[in-house]
């Protein structure tokens, strides 16, 4: 990893729990290439505070839905479990954080971040020294941000959960905060690799698939397409398997054919339309976003 990365890292870190972060380690920064698309990817990440303390992390994103909260939970149980061995004390725990961005708004509230552990019906914390701290930050909220203040007056993590939230929207790509800048960068470096993007795709379809429990057309799409844009091993074979991929998953969808369609869009307009199948619900309102976008 890069200088780039473990800043974005540490920042975002920072910026949500409040721990000033000395150093961080990704536990797993490797993809297994046979999970991609069938698991959700949780960034598991070992850090260690300015005062020698230390915690593990969990990140991630996803969608809101009753199976995932309690999903949430498993895996913060888990992480506590997975610490210990025979030779451990209880006492030698180290407290989890899970930070978790989610495509919905809270319930109860309109909060861009919000942190939740255990507490009584009075809200008093159960414990001075709790060992799960969950964290979720809500990207809708950040465009009723944004509509009471300019994007350039948002501080960095603002404007990144606008990034994450809008894609290449505004004037968010001429940002001049450091943590955005990474996250273009990186993103502009992904696109020109054609191995890392497929894969990068069959990521966001499998957020969808996960969303929509599009088991079978996901499966059978990944393969096609991924495989068949590897084979060809040129930059008309990539475009031509995201195609594959987004065919499959919009005709699973919307149940409307959509071949046409797709076959008359550029590689970027592609890219626009693997981003709002997890927000769009009519096949109508993906194409009326992708003409707004032609049109700015």
């Amino acid at each position: 990893e890069d200088e780039g990365s473990v800043y974005a890292r540490n920042t975002i870190i920072e910026r949500v729990t409040g721990i000033k972060v000395k150093e961080s380690t990704v536990q797993n920064p490797n993809l297994d290439p046979g999970t991609i698309g069938k698991k959700r990817i949780i960034l598991d990440v070992h850090v260690k505070d300015e005062k020698g303390r230390f915690f593990n992390l969990e990140m991630q994103t996803t969608y809101a839905g009753v199976a995932e909260m309690m999903r949430f939970e498993f895996y913060g149980a888990r992480a506590l479990n997975n610490q210990l061995d025979s030779s451990e004390k209880y006492k030698d725990l180290k407290p989890v954080y899970q930070i978790i961005f989610i495509e919905k708004c809270a319930w109860n509230n309109k909060n861009l971040i919000n942190h939740y552990q255990m507490r009584n019906e009075q809200g008093e914390d159960e414990s001075k020294h709790p060992l799960i701290r969950r964290t979720y930050i809500h990207l809708p909220v950040i465009n009723e941000i944004a509509k009471k203040k300019a994007i350039q007056q948002m501080d960095d993590f603002e404007q990144l959960c606008f990034l994450f939230e809008n894609n290449a929207k505004n004037d968010i790509l001429e940002s001049k905060e450091r943590l955005v800048k990474v996250f273009v960068n990186k993103y502009e470096e992904m696109q020109k690799d054609d191995e890392l993007w497929s894969t990068a795709m069959a990521i966001q379809m499998g957020e969808a698939r996960y969303r929509y429990g599009l088991e079978d057309s996901f499966e059978e799409g990944m393969k096609e397409g991924i495989i068949k844009g590897k084979a060809e091993g040129k930059v008309e074979g990539r475009i031509e398997g995201e195609r594959q991929l987004l065919h499959r998953l919009m005709e699973a969808k919307y149940q409307e054919d959509c071949t046409a369609w797709l076959q008359s869009l550029t590689e970027d307009q592609l890219h626009i339309v693997s981003s709002l199948i997890l927000k769009c619900d009519t096949l109508e309102a993906v194409k009326k976003q992708v003409h707004t976008a032609d049109t700015m």
